[in-house]
Formats: structure tokens, sequence, C-alpha cells
């Protein structure tokens, strides 16, 4: 009990002391197989909130970021001409972004279709229904209330203790933080795991895509769906690139090789990940 009240008073104290940035923490857990719901995956994701909006990602992601940026600054400060990269590595398991912009709640998903970068415009808004339940999260009076998005069907539980009308992912415009939502066959459940004070949140920095719209998005999914390979048979047929590749015992393998092998593997990856959060945009 003192340790939940103690993690309410931190909350609180952060609010008031830094009221134009927080960063909040929440255990994501999903079944990346519909066929094999036995099976999850966990990642630790941030939710950052300054004062014109927020971004959503992984905190391995988040931790990546930090330590490249401080390689980045070792080397201006020392002059350096190159910066050796290869000690550091993005383990992250989420790889997608969620943006959102206040104070219209304008939603972007950050993400990619084979190895082109793409950030998708929602335009669809959430409609709350909220019920007077109520129940205890981490010390804090929570609320729920329950949407229908992306083709799941959605239960949330916010608190107005905490006055910011953000979450989770895409989801937001309830009348105080979410702390937990998962949808109702349990395949993606999100939980409040805490909160960090953070100084400086540049939270649109190096955000990078080409603009689409969902409907746009789906099409562009279908086309790389029945042929994942294509962008690795581009890059191998242009004739000033120059890639190979050997097996365990030292034979070269063959550009048509290359090319079948990814092709496997790739549709190997689309059969064992294939229940997205959002089904809209990939059915």
């Amino acid at each position: 009990m003192k340790k939940t009240v103690f993690s309410l008073l931190c909350i609180l104290l952060a609010l008031s002391y830094n009221a134009q940035s927080h960063r909040f923490l929440y255990e994501y857990t999903f079944k990346i197989d519909s066929l094999d719901r036995s099976k999850s995956e966990k990642e630790l994701m941030v939710l950052d909130i300054g004062k014109e909006g927020s971004r959503f990602y992984s905190f391995e992601r988040a931790q990546y970021d930090s330590v490249r940026e401080s390689e980045i600054k070792k080397a201006m400060q020392t002059k350096a001409t190159h910066i050796d990269f290869t000690h550091i590595r993005d383990r992250s398991k989420v790889r997608s972004r969620v943006t959102k912009k206040y104070p219209d709640y304008q939603t972007t998903l950050h993400t990619t279709i084979g190895s082109d970068d793409l950030a998708v415009l929602y335009e669809a808004k959430m409609e709350w229904s909220i019920s007077k339940e109520t129940r205890t999260i981490k010390g804090l009076k929570a609320q729920k209330a329950t949407c229908s998005l992306a083709g799941r069907r959605w239960t949330a539980w916010y608190t107005s203790e905490i006055p910011l009308q953000d979450g989770p992912y895409r989801f937001a415009g309830l009348p105080g933080l979410i702390l937990e939502i998962n949808d109702s066959k349990g395949d993606h459940v999100f939980t409040f795991a805490g909160n960090r004070k953070h100084k400086d949140l540049r939270l649109q920095e190096n955000e990078k895509g080409i603009p689409v719209s969902e409907k746009k998005f789906n099409e562009l999914w279908k086309i790389y769906v029945k042929d994942p390979a294509k962008s690795t048979r581009m890059i191998l047929a242009d004739p000033d690139v120059k890639i190979t590749m050997s097996d365990g015992s030292g034979r070269i393998i063959p550009q048509a090789e290359m090319i079948r092998n990814n092709e496997i593997r790739l549709k190997e990856k689309l059969q064992k990940n294939n229940n997205f959060i959002d089904l809209t945009l990939y059915r």
C-alpha cells in the first residue's frame, strides 16, 4: 500500500513540477499469431507527452535513441569524422510508432512496408461510451469506457486524477489518462507501468515517412503480401549494386537463390505475424 501511495505521489508531483512534459510507461502484451493464441510477446512502451503532442513507441527504441544521440554529441565535441554505431543495436520488438498533435489529436502511425517508411494519417475519431463502473489501478481511481476501433472492440480504464486526455497507441479523447486498455479477445493489452521524469521531450524529431491514407496503405500492403521479395529483386537487378553472400561451406549463393530464400523467409514471417492490432489496415 505504501509503495502504491508513493507511486501516486510521484506521478502527481511530476505533473505539477513539469507541466509540459511527461513520460509514462506501459507494458504491452500481444499475440502475433491468431492461429496460436497460447504464445504472446511483451514489450515495455513509452508514452511521451509534451505541450504540442505525444509520441508512443518502444522503450528499447527510446534507449537506443538516447545512446545514439549521446554518441553523436560526443563526436561533435571531439570533432570526430566517423561515428561507430556497431556496438549499439535497436532490440525493440515493436518498430512502429504513433504520434499525436494537439489540440485536435491528429494521429499518425509511423511504420514500414518492406523497405518503405510510411506515415499513415488516421482520419477516424474515437467515439467512447463511458460507464459508471470504477476500479483502482496503481492507487488511482479509474473509470471504464469502451469503443470500437480498427476492427476490434476495446475496453479502457482511465483516470481523471491525471488530467491528460491521451493514452497508449492511438487511444485518446477520454477525460483523463488511459491506464489500461485491451481488445475483447485479449490479443492486445496495454497496462500502466509507471512514470519517469523527463526534462527534454522532442516528440516530432526524426519522424519520417511518405504520408499515406489508411486506404492507400491497405492497397500497398496487399501488393506487398503478393510479392514480398519485390524490393530485393529490384535492388539486385541494379548493375551498380554488387551483393554477394556465401553459405556455411563458403559457396557463393547465386542471386536467384538469394531472392528465393528471402521470399520464403518473408512469407513465413507473414504467416506467423498475422494478428495486427489494426485489423482494418492489414485486411
